[in-house]
């Protein structure tokens, strides 16, 4: 210090001390208005603070900057490169899906995991229907969906909380499971148990052979949509809360769950190692049937509720809606980062006339506007897939084209999904018929008056046409000598 040994000149903004008579302008910064004159003891002991200051400034300043762009990378990576640990494997394979059922056989909704709602082993009941009633069961309560079929054994739930199994030939109760709960759903059957899940949120793992409880297991919420099982895992939902869980098939143990946007009340599909289940929301989400993880979602946009399951043909995915459109997607494609946000932008750029062309959501394959209201699952029929609208209009698809072939207005409402078997497409009606529709053009095949409003979706399952009326307060009938 040439001038003063006592003073120093400290500057305010970086804390550089130089000697006194240096100058106006701080040899550390340059800044020109930040000197101040101050002892050498206190001088030192503020440039530490001013240092110290503008080092954690200047940490925080790159923190703002590093910590999100760090979180982004750690969430891109967990989201979409399966970096969480796997969930647990089942421990058996109950329903293996390479095992085809049984022609004839009908072990769960949809009639498989593909939910193509046809089934294998068509019976050909000529131009007049299948004639005369094998046998009648009367449930006394609603029996609201389909019974599972496999082999000689038929099984059904109603909503006073029965399951029973019926013998195919003469409809026999061969047992019955009394849970006291309220069941709407179609067994899943597979390996020698049943599967029912009940609306309060019950599942129920029950033996084929005489009905008893193997396991049993309370859910968090209601449940909708009937089981689904493949490869010793059991797939259920928590319909309210949007939750889709796998279960271990052999104990009810819980392998993982997956969270969809809205409600869950129709059963998923799996195909190639994936699984696709639709929300109430319109949205149709594809995961990873081992993990659970997310692999796409498809949005069918506003207004366009999807109620019913979705349906598979060759290597596609197809929905129908509450507006009365039908889709095919392509279900092999992946998602990839802020794909929603990037699409969100660009349809709205298109809308306010920035874009000459509406982009193309990913997985887009076709899409037909039919009439109607379209609430129901589509059924297939080799390469016909047929749509029902509740005002009575039915619908035949080509699905390697996109196209609409057929259109037939049976001027009744219909009351349940439409299902297929061979070159029929049974259709049931609320007056209480069954019209078989020929999948090629539409015609009128035949009509079997079931003398009372269907309940559920008429099947042709152990070779015999079973259609679920509310005559006595529920009964189910096997037509077809």
């Amino acid at each position: 210090m040439a001038n003063n040994s006592d003073t120093v000149l400290l500057c305010r903004f970086c804390g550089h001390l130089s000697p006194v008579g240096s100058g106006l302008r701080c040899a550390g910064c340059g800044a020109f208005s930040g000197l101040e004159t101050v002892g050498e003891t206190e001088a030192r002991r503020r440039s530490r603070r001013v240092r110290f200051d503008f080092l954690r400034s200047r940490a925080l300043r790159v923190a703002y900057v590093v910590l999100p762009l760090l979180a982004l990378a750690v969430w891109l990576l967990w989201e979409y490169t399966g970096l969480p640990p796997d969930p647990p494997m089942p421990t058996g394979s109950i329903g293996a899906s390479a095992a085809l059922p049984a022609p004839g056989d009908w072990p769960q909704a949809g009639a498989g995991i593909a939910n193509t709602a046809a089934t294998t082993a068509a019976v050909d009941f000529g131009r007049n229907g299948p004639a005369g009633t094998a046998w009648r069961y009367t449930a006394g309560a609603t029996i609201a969906a389909p019974p599972a079929v496999v082999g000689n054994r038929v099984y059904v739930t109603d909503e006073s909380g029965d399951v029973t199994a019926l013998d195919g030939d003469n409809g026999d109760v061969l047992w019955q499971h009394e849970s006291g709960l309220t069941a709407a759903v179609t067994p899943a059957v597979a390996d020698g148990l049943v599967y029912v899940v009940f609306r309060q949120g019950a599942v129920s793992a029950l033996d084929a052979g005489t009905g008893e409880t193997v396991w049993a297991k309370r859910l968090a919420a209601a449940s909708v949509p009937s089981a689904t099982v493949a490869d010793g895992r059991l797939f259920v939902a928590e319909t309210d809360q949007g939750w889709l869980l796998a279960l271990d098939a052999a104990t009810g143990d819980e392998l993982w769950r997956y969270r969809l946007s809205d409600w869950v009340i129709a059963p998923p599909v799996i195909a190639d190692g994936r699984l696709i289940a639709t929300s109430n929301d319109a949205k149709i989400h594809v995961v990873d049937v081992n993990t659970g993880r997310r692999l796409m979602v498809y949005d069918a946009g506003r207004r366009r509720w999807v109620r019913g399951a979705a349906t598979l043909s060759d290597g596609l995915l197809h929905v129908s809606s509450y507006n009365g459109r039908v889709w095919g997607i392509d279900y092999s494609k992946r998602r990839y980062p802020m794909e929603r946000p990037i699409l969100y932008v660009r349809t709205q750029l298109w809308v306010w006339g920035f874009t000459a062309r509406p982009p193309v959501q990913r997985g887009s394959v076709w899409a037909v506007q039919t009439d109607g209201e379209q609430p129901y699952q589509p059924a297939l029929a080799g390469s016909i897939l047929v749509v029902a609208d509740e005002s009575g209009v039915v619908t035949g698809v080509d699905v390697a084209a996109g196209e609409i072939i057929w259109e037939t207005d049976l001027a009744d409402d219909i009351v349940a999904p439409p299902t297929t078997a061979g070159a029929v497409a049974l259709i049931g009606l609320e007056s209480g018929e069954v019209v078989a529709l020929s999948v090629a053009d539409g015609s009128r095949r035949w009509v079997r008056d079931a003398g009372s409003m269907l309940t559920a979706a008429p099947i042709i399952a152990g070779g015999r046409l079973l259609v679920a009326t509310d005559a006595d307060g529920g009964t189910l009938l096997a037509a077809g000598e």
